[in-house]
């Protein structure tokens, strides 16, 4: 404990009494020259320089994807320093694809991925070390100026800001540059705003203490009344604590709409009230100008490219949407005129429905493809609450209704090709099929394209994995499915998985075949059991092809099965010589929409 009555001293001078002092200013100039406040701006550059390193070494990885995904499909060949970095990745890929405890993540709110864990363990030490080490942290006296401690760590915080607003863009910079959609940006997003929080604690903290070092308490509660550095910080203090609070999972789940709107409330909040407190020192303000800059302009394209506000025939108009019932489950939203849409397959829309809660605005897997019969972007939906629950219970049973819906979109998708590769698995269950069918229907596309062309078809084979609860679902894409096996032929595998339990949480290791039984007439099997993806996915390792792609749409639990056996197949490449598989790359390619 600090005995708040005795006075602080150094060198034989107290440091209130005698601040007036020649000897007292003679120790204030060396000890600004040993830590000079200036010279303290540079913490915010080299916490910004950080962040745009990682930016370009993703963006570096992304322009070698694209590459290689092009001259893959051009020339079917590994050209020079391929396989070598095919093993580094399927290394970091090992990892990556990890998954840590399902529980630990949600309320933590880590990421589920061992390897997004890892790179934030990695830029929290880098931070942190970068703020912690450096000595000193305090001056000897107040009167000397602000904590060295207190000043880095504020401005680092400051330059993490607009990071954390660049992030938070379903349309951003970020994206553009590395090809990672905003939905799986989102995880650093809220990252990046929680370091800032923990930076701004420890800006907070060292301007406490110090006060109470040599004034007590009456000094602080003095200084936070009267003093603008002290009392213009406690708003931006508490709102971007909320903010970070607030973004949990578990609140997010059950609150989803008040989170979304007091969200960007805050947000803005917080914006206006931080750079109040900054007052242009140490000319951090630009920091909030930059932010500024990238969050106008992100909002701006994302307003006049994929919102009704588009320049075109439909500017600010709504286009009709035809909602019919599927089954007592699930109901289907078509959207005939999607004229000024382009979407690619796995890719989501955010609709917003006129007269029905307006306000709320969810987003939902395209479930269709462009092809030259129709450009319908179709929706099928499984009501939970809120808006889905009321729209549901509005239709009458089997009898479509049309609607007026305001659409933005199209996000999210995988920036590989996935022509590019020559086995592709696709697993999903209940509507997680809507992510995974238009990979089909692309997929399926292309090789009747081929076939007609007489053209080498570079796909191979196509799994497609369902799991649904109950076999009146398959009715959802039937005629889809039909159609791909049509046109595609021996090049797909349909196996649909029946669930005579309600639960799919748990695997059944042990379950053998002769508990399949196909009860359609249909092209594709359907089996009356719960399967392991485990063992249905493995089965698969000895009949991958040179280069493969996973793509999982579905539960938590299935997303991580599925990771985890792709995290196991990395041994196929990085033990090449041992397993003589001649494998090349396992992409895997995730959509949930659970954050």
């Amino acid at each position: 404990m600090f005995n708040w009555t005795k006075r602080t001293t150094f060198e034989g001078l107290d440091c209130i009494a005698d601040q007036n002092t020649p000897e007292f200013m003679a120790l204030h100039k060396a000890s600004s020259a040993q830590v000079a406040w200036a010279d303290q701006a540079e913490y915010g550059k080299y916490t910004v320089y950080f962040g745009v390193a990682v930016i370009f070494l993703a963006f570096v990885k992304h322009l070698w994807y694209r590459y290689r995904d092009y001259s893959y499909k051009k020339t079917q060949s590994s050209q020079y320093l391929v396989p070598f970095v095919d093993v580094l990745v399927s290394y970091s890929r090992y990892l990556g694809y990890k998954q840590i405890p399902q529980r630990l993540s949600y309320f933590t709110s880590l990421p589920a991925s061992l390897g997004s864990t890892i790179f934030m363990f990695v830029s929290s030490m880098y931070l942190l070390c970068y703020c912690l080490v450096p000595h000193f942290w305090y001056r000897p006296c107040t009167g000397f100026g602000s904590p060295p401690l207190a000043i880095r760590s504020g401005i680092m915080a400051t330059a993490l800001t607009p990071f954390v607003y660049v992030l938070a863009g379903k349309s951003n910079m970020i994206t553009f540059l590395t090809g990672i959609s905003y939905e799986k940006l989102n995880q650093h997003h809220q990252y990046v705003g929680l370091a800032a929080f923990v930076l701004a604690i420890i800006h907070t903290v060292p301007f406490i203490y110090s006060n109470l070092r040599e004034g007590g308490a009456s000094s602080v509660s003095m200084l936070f009344r009267t003093d603008f550095a002290y009392y213009s910080g406690i708003p931006p203090l508490i709102l971007l604590g909320w903010l970070c609070i607030a973004s949990k999972a578990w609140i997010r789940k059950h609150v989803y709409e008040v989170f979304v709107n007091l969200h960007w409330a805050a947000g803005i909040a917080y914006f206006g009230t931080l750079i109040w407190h900054i007052d242009k020192t140490l000319n951090c303000d630009n920091y909030m100008w930059g932010a500024l800059a990238f969050w106008a302009s992100q909002i701006l394209y994302r307003m006049l490219v994929k919102t009704c506000f588009k320049p075109n025939s439909l500017f600010l108009r709504p286009r009709i949407a035809k909602l019919q019932k599927l089954n007592d489950n699930a109901f289907q939203v078509t959207v005939a005129n999607s004229k000024g849409y382009e979407w690619g397959p796995g890719q989501h829309c955010f609709l917003r429905f006129a007269g029905v809660r307006f306000l709320d605005n969810h987003p939902f897997s395209i479930a269709s493809m462009i092809d030259e019969d129709s450009r319908e972007m179709k929706f099928i939906i499984i009501p939970k609450k809120g808006l889905t629950r009321t729209l549901f219970n509005q239709l009458d049973e089997y009898v479509a209704q049309d609607k007026k819906v305001f659409v933005d979109g199209p996000y999210g998708g995988t920036p590989r090709d996935p022509t590019a590769f020559d086995r592709v698995i696709l697993a999903s269950t209940g509507t997680g099929v809507t992510a995974t069918l238009p990979f089909l229907l692309h997929l399926a596309g292309e090789i009747s394209k081929a076939k007609a062309a007489g053209s080498v078809i570079l796909t191979k084979h196509i799994n497609f994995i369902w799991i649904v609860r109950q076999q009146d679902d398959i009715k959802w894409i039937r005629d889809e499915l039909i159609k791909c096996k049509d046109v595609a032929g021996e090049y797909i595998t349909i196996d649909i998985y029946d669930l005579i339990k309600k639960s799919f949480e748990v695997d059944v290791e042990n379950q053998v075949d002769s508990n399949t039984s196909s009860t359609s007439t249909d092209p594709f099997n359907v089996h009356m059991y719960k399967p392991s993806i485990n063992r249905v996915l493995g089965d698969m390792r000895h009949t991958l092809g040179r280069r493969n792609m996973i793509v999982s749409s579905g539960s938590e639990s299935m997303k991580a099965q599925v990771s985890t056996v792709a995290s196991h197949f990395q041994a196929l490449i990085f033990n090449n010589d041992l397993n003589n598989s001649c494998i090349e790359e396992i992409y895997l390619h995730t959509e949930t929409f659970g954050w």
